[in-house]
C-alpha cells in the first residue's frame, strides 16, 4: 500500500520536468558577446601633410608673441579705464600672464607712473600671485619700497585670510605688516568667531609672549559661548 503514493510522486516529478524542458525549448538561446578582437597594427604608410611643421625657433617666437599680445591687453584696459574691461583683463588675462610669464609682470608694474592705475595693477597682481605661488608672490612683496610694499603686504594678507587664516598670519609676520595698526588681531577675532576651537589648536603652537597672551585671551573669551551654545 506504501508503494501507491511513491509512484504518484515520481510520476509527478518526471511530469514537472518534461513540463519545463518543453516550455524552454520555445526560447531563443542568447547568443555570447563576442570577445573583443585586438587592435589592428599601426600602419607603416605615411601621408605627409600639407602643412608644413613648425619648427623650434617658430613654436619659441609664437609663446613671446602671445605673452606680448597678453601684457598689451592688460596695459589697454588699465588705460581705457573702463570697469568691465579691467574686469576682464583682471580675471582672464592677468592670471595667464602670472602663470607663463611672471617677470612681464614685474616689469609691467615697474613701468607704470606713480597713481591709480600702478595701485590697481600691484595691489591686483598681489592679491592673486599670492593664491598661486606664496614663496615667489612673498619675494616680489618684499623687493618693493616703502608705502608700496606695505599696501601689497596688506592685500595679499587678505586674499588668504578668508581661507587660510593661520597661513594669513604667518605671512603677515613675515611681511612685517598688522600689528602696529590692529589688523591682525582683528584677523584672530574673526577667527576665532568663525571656528574659535581651530584658532585655539593654533595659538596653542605659538611661542609665549606678550603678544600671544593677548591673542590666546581673546580666543579664550570668543570660545566662551560656541562651548555655552553646544551645551
Amino acid at each position: 500500500m506504501a508503494r501507491t503514493p511513491l509512484i504518484a510522486l515520481i510520476a509527478a516529478t518526471l511530469v514537472g520536468v518534461g513540463t519545463a524542458v518543453w516550455l524552454n525549448a520555445d526560447e531563443p538561446r542568447k547568443k555570447p558577446w563576442p570577445k573583443p578582437t585586438p587592435p589592428p597594427p599601426a600602419s607603416q604608410v605615411f601621408t605627409p601633410s600639407a602643412e608644413p611643421a613648425p619648427t623650434a625657433e617658430e613654436i619659441a617666437e609664437a609663446a613671446r608673441l602671445h605673452d606680448q599680445q597678453l601684457e598689451l591687453a592688460i596695459e589697454r584696459a588699465l588705460v581705457a579705464r573702463d570697469p568691465q574691461q579691467r574686469e576682464t583683463a583682471f580675471t582672464f588675462l592677468l592670471p595667464e600672464l602670472l602663470q607663463v610669464a611672471p617677470k612681464r609682470v614685474v616689469a609691467m608694474v615697474e613701468r607704470q607712473e606713480p597713481g591709480e592705475v600702478r595701485d590697481l595693477l600691484r595691489d591686483e597682481v598681489a592679491r592673486l600671485w599670492i593664491q598661486t605661488d606664496v614663496r615667489t608672490a612673498t619675494e616680489w612683496i618684499r623687493s618693493l619700497e616703502g608705502a608700496e610694499r606695505r599696501a601689497a603686504a596688506n592685500t595679499a594678507v587678505a586674499a588668504i585670510a578668508a581661507r587660510d587664516p593661520a597661513g594669513a598670519i604667518e605671512l603677515a609676520d613675515k611681511l612685517d605688516v598688522g600689528r602696529d595698526d590692529g589688523s591682525l588681531e582683528h584677523l584672530v577675532q574673526l577667527w576665532a568667531v568663525e571656528d574659535p576651537e581651530a584658532a585655539w589648536r593654533w595659538v596653542e603652537t605659538q611661542p609665549d609672549s606678550p603678544r600671544t597672551q593677548e591673542l590666546r585671551a581673546r580666543i579664550k573669551q570668543a570660545r566662551k559661548p560656541s562651548r555655552a551654545a553646544r551645551e
